[in-house]
């Protein structure tokens, strides 16, 4: 009987230890990709999920868009369409939330970005952080194969001229 008694005890501390920390978790999450790839002097487009979770409502007041850098700009004018809170229960997306612009000047690496929604009446954000890969731009082949051609068609043309020149004199 009291090893009966004693289980009970601790699952009754566990159990008041556990429920605050779950009462108190954000039901409210967003979700992007971990990573998008882009090409330097291209854009790519960032499709995300927001998720309400439990009560109480959460209104979507503002967002913001970091990115690690100024070659990397965004237009975030996708998400204008979202709603303008999500109830217990609701959720937005998967949806395109922004588009992710890289100038063809950057160099080819790994970025970070996050992405946060806030509802300014309840005083809470919720962020998301991504890595943006940036690879080099492909240079088209033809435009190569036509440089060597020419290339090589001036120095046939140069060849010529002199000897055509030298027979001449």
């Amino acid at each position: 009987m009291k090893t009966k008694q004693l289980i009970l005890s601790i699952f009754a501390v566990a159990l008041l230890a556990i429920v605050p920390a779950v009462a108190q978790a954000d039901p409210v999450t967003l979700t992007l990709p971990s990573s998008v790839s882009v090409t330097a002097g291209s854009s790519v487009t960032v499709v995300g999920t927001i998720f309400n979770g439990g009560a109480p409502s959460f209104n979507i007041s503002s967002w913001n868009i970091n990115l690690s850098n100024p070659l990397l700009t965004f237009d975030d004018t996708a998400f204008l369409s979202s709603p303008l809170a999500l109830n217990a229960g609701e959720g937005y997306g998967p949806v395109a939330f922004f588009d992710i612009f890289a100038s063809a000047s950057l160099v080819p690496g790994t970025y970070l970005g996050t992405f946060t929604v806030t509802d300014e009446i309840l005083q809470k954000s919720v962020t998301s952080t991504f890595q943006i890969q940036v690879q080099a731009a492909a240079v088209p082949e033809p435009v190569s194969v036509t440089l060597l051609g020419s290339g090589l068609a001036g120095l046939y043309l140069a060849r010529r001229r002199k000897r055509k020149s030298e027979g001449t004199t």
